[in-house]
């Protein structure tokens, strides 16, 4: 299917690993023009390589989403390399599966500096350049279904997650106005380096949970990141869209 994303210009936060890696596959392949923003400078390199590989068009950018200063001059690059700034995907993050007793304030500070602080810096310097710009377009960001239903050893980042999921739907409802739609995919657990943790018996364990029977995979994730960011989700805003086979089911 012909997603309407050609020469459209989307940022990815997290874009060289994962779920932001695969998202930029699958956006280049709908011929947007993508810009890999990641704190990994080596991950980037390989990511561009890759994509150039295939023909696409991106570029790169060192970031930490928890420095604002870092989040405008990414939102700026994209203006400045490709001539707009349509798409944003803030799929940044960390996670620590630790019961919070045994967490320490630190802890918690480092998680909420990227997966809250981060969204919102994002969110802020890519919607500020759009409007400036005149631009509408989408951003999706990363939450979880433990922002949804809270899990066990997951405490802190559920908090987090939670916090990703009512950013976005107050944020939907004044960007609305301007064309600008903003929807979080809410993840179950998903292959990819972060969850790296999980051996196969873990796996089989989780896989009761879930009605399809099986983990998520990248493909899962970006494949909905992809349609929210394309006019075919035109009427779609302030969702907070379960991909995760079924496990919450809300």
């Amino acid at each position: 299917m012909n997603m309407g994303l050609e020469g459209k210009t989307a940022v990815i936060t997290g874009g060289a690993s994962g779920l932001g890696r695969e998202t930029a596959r699958y956006l280049t392949a709908e011929a947007a023009r993508v810009v890999i923003a990641d704190i990994n400078a080596d991950a980037i390199a390989e990511t561009l390589a890759e994509l150039r590989e295939g023909r696409a068009e991106a570029e790169g950018i060192t970031v930490d989403v928890s420095n604002y200063e870092d989040c405008q001059a990414m939102a700026q690059m994209a203006v400045e390399k490709f001539g707009s700034l349509d798409v944003v995907v803030a799929a940044a993050g960390i996670a620590r599966g630790t019961f919070f007793v045994e967490t320490e304030p630190a802890d918690w500070e480092r998680m909420m500096a990227i997966n809250i602080n981060g969204v919102m810096n994002t969110n802020h310097a890519c919607a500020k350049t759009m409007l400036q710009t005149g631009a509408s377009g989408s951003i999706v960001n990363i939450a979880s279904e433990a922002g949804k239903v809270g899990e066990k050893r997951m405490v802190v980042y559920g908090a987090t997650k939670g916090a990703v999921i009512g950013f976005t739907k107050s944020l939907a409802t004044e960007l609305g106005r301007n064309g600008i739609r903003v929807n979080a995919v809410c993840p179950g657990v998903t292959k990819t380096p972060m969850t790296a943790y999980v051996t196969p018996d873990m796996e089989a364990a989780f896989t009761k949970f879930y009605p399809l029977k099986r983990l998520g995979l990248a493909r899962d994730i970006a494949s909905t990141i992809t349609f929210l960011a394309s006019e075919q989700s035109s009427w779609i805003t302030g969702q907070a869209i379960s991909v995760s086979g079924g496990f919450s089911r809300c």
